[in-house]
């Protein structure tokens, strides 16, 4: 009994194994588009967003840089 459904189970596997195709070959790939024309596009509001949210990062350290620096001359000031 267990012969043969080792024989049957053999040959299943044999049968599915026949059954499938070879894989496809991959389709060549294909390289995108130069985009030098980008630069010319006007940007996104996602990007102007970012960009703004930048500059205001930007501003907001000069400003801290500079009244450190004020800091700074007070204390130097304070203590001569």
């Amino acid at each position: 009994m267990h012969r043969n459904a080792r024989i049957a189970a053999a040959s299943l596997a044999i049968g599915l194994l026949a059954a499938c195709s070879p894989p496809k070959p991959p389709e060549e790939e294909r390289r995108p588009e130069p985009q030098a024309q980008a630069a010319a596009q006007p940007q996104s509001a996602i990007v102007q967003t970012a960009e703004a949210y930048k500059d205001r990062a930007r501003s907001a350290e000069s400003q801290q840089l500079e009244a450190a620096d004020q800091q700074r001359a007070q204390i130097d000031a304070a203590t001569q």
